[in-house]
């Protein structure tokens, strides 16, 4: 798991959180707030604390797997790559994408959470809407920061000079 970007980001509550190294915070994107994560946290999850570690845990492993697949499609690396360092190595030029993961990813444990309450039945709906946004816009951001990865520090897993594949309309 990318222990690196675990908490990279962000929430913003009362202090509760020390300025994360990033200086960004989930909770400005729109329709992410503390109290709405805590009203969906479960018995297991108990608070909005449980609910941002899930979240995180499992955008890790998207966001590891569509790195890796963007990286692919840009550059001619060797499987013996460490994408895990390469990723940690270039967490600032990831951060847009990052955030609009996690977005993404409360969106869906807020949409299949199984506490009702207005948050997940009244609220579903911009849910779901919400979700479709951010996934877009993670799409795009993390297109673009393919652009700005430095994978020099993987050249000797690399096999020749890194190529870049442009596609062209």
């Amino acid at each position: 798991m990318l222990v690196c970007l675990i908490d990279y980001i962000g929430l913003n509550y009362c202090g509760v959180y020390e300025t994360p190294d990033s200086g960004h915070y989930l909770t400005t994107l729109p329709g992410i707030s503390i109290e709405s994560m805590d009203k969906i946290a479960d018995s297991d999850q108990i608070t909005y604390l449980g609910v941002w570690a899930d979240v995180q845990k499992e955008a890790m492993v998207r966001f590891y797997a569509d790195v890796m697949a963007e990286l692919n499609g840009c550059y001619a690396i060797n499987k013996d790559c460490d994408y895990e360092a390469l990723i940690c190595e270039n967490k600032d030029k990831l951060i847009q994408p990052l955030k609009y993961l996690l977005g993404n990813q409360l969106m869906l444990e807020r949409i299949y959470s199984n506490r009702i309450n207005r948050f997940t039945t009244i609220d579903k709906k911009q849910a779901e809407e919400l979700r479709d946004f951010y996934q877009v816009e993670y799409e795009q951001a993390l297109k673009r920061s393919m652009k700005f990865i430095d994978i020099s520090s993987c050249e000797l897993c690399c096999s020749g000079n890194p190529q870049t594949v442009t596609w062209l309309p």
